[in-house]
């Protein structure tokens, strides 16, 4: 797929679409959030055809020089500025987006997108299943504590903010997994859905990894410049023989200073991420390899099995067979559960 070849295909979409018209492709029903009365659009239309689209993935082009009525969904939105710019207005707040941003809108938010030009290319990617269910997120994690770290910072703001803007340093490898997304998806082909899917997941691996979010939650005030990341990490790394205070002569701090921090950035002490990093590790080997249960559990640093039993159980809510039996589909992570 060429950039240029793309923009030129998104350019010759290019249409208006008058407000009424809008409003008569989709039926008039309203809902109060926050005691305003704001459109329920449950529909995704194809305004070029005036068809009502059924998929689970769908990407439309909103349609310049054109008022959109404040609305909701019952599902994810992400606004994509393919090119030029566009004001996006989310529970009453003007927000400017630049090309290659990229916005994700909640469930039940107020929003619309203010008129464009003949020149703005503004996409609408809109995810009807919860693409930020455990079930899809568990697919971007390695089975490590970062990345479930990461992830629940992600969920944790998403259900504050409502919202999340992206991209604003203009990443290119997320614009170039957009622009492979927006063109598999108007050239669908064999497993384009598959491939979709696939793309998907990188997105949000590569949204997870830039996000401001993640830079502002893991930087640990008066620490030699350490990240809470950098305490995961090496913890992922020395998993099978880490002990606290062998972590805090790393670190040069004091266990108990060590312990506090990770217990303020992670809501975990040093031993709940410890066997979290442990059992993670299990979970994976379970999965992807036919190892006696035993020999997994000496592998991760478990001495005794009666013990891993016991602590497997306890985060994942099953016993490690039943496990293995149940999550052929290699996609089961645990939860962070921050406290």
């Amino acid at each position: 797929m060429d950039a240029m070849e793309l923009t030129e295909f998104l350019m010759a979409r290019q249409f208006i679409k008058k407000r009424e018209e809008i409003e008569a492709l989709i039926p008039a029903e309203t809902v109060l959030i926050d005691d305003e009365e704001v459109f329920l659009y449950n529909y995704t239309i194809n305004a070029i055809e005036n068809t009502v689209i059924e998929d689970s993935i769908v990407i439309t082009q909103q349609p310049y020089h054109s008022e959109i009525p404040v609305h909701v969904h019952e599902f994810i939105e992400l606004t994509y500025v393919f090119r030029g710019t566009c004001n996006v207005v989310i529970n009453k707040n003007v927000i400017p987006l630049t090309e290659g941003t990229l916005v994700m809108i909640d469930k039940y938010t107020p929003h619309t997108v203010e008129e464009t030009g003949e020149d703005d290319i503004v996409l609408s990617i809109t995810l009807k299943k919860d693409y930020l269910s455990p079930n899809f997120l568990s697919r971007l994690s390695s089975q490590s504590i970062i990345s479930i770290f990461l992830v629940d910072l992600l969920m944790e703001s998403r259900e504050s903010n409502r919202y999340l803007l992206f991209n604003h340093g203009k990443n290119k490898k997320i614009i170039e997994v957009v622009n492979n997304i927006v063109w598999e998806y108007f050239h669908k082909r064999m497993y384009s859905d598959e491939i979709i899917n696939s793309y998907l997941v990188i997105l949000f691996s590569e949204l997870i990894r830039e996000d401001e979010i993640s830079q502002r939650h893991t930087h640990v005030p008066n620490s030699n410049n350490y990240t809470l990341i950098d305490f995961l990490q090496y913890i992922e790394d020395h998993y099978q023989d880490c002990s606290l205070t062998s972590m805090a002569k790393h670190f040069n701090f004091h266990p108990n200073y060590l312990s506090n921090l990770l217990k303020k950035g992670t809501g975990k002490s040093f031993k709940d991420l410890l066997q979290l990093q442990k059992i993670s590790k299990a979970g994976m080997m379970l999965i992807n390899s036919n190892i006696p249960i035993p020999e997994i559990a000496d592998e991760v640093g478990y001495s005794s099995v009666t013990f891993f039993y016991k602590k497997f159980k306890q985060i994942f809510n099953m016993t490690p067979s039943d496990y293995r039996k149940g999550h052929g589909d290699r996609f089961a992570v645990p939860p962070f559960i921050r406290k």
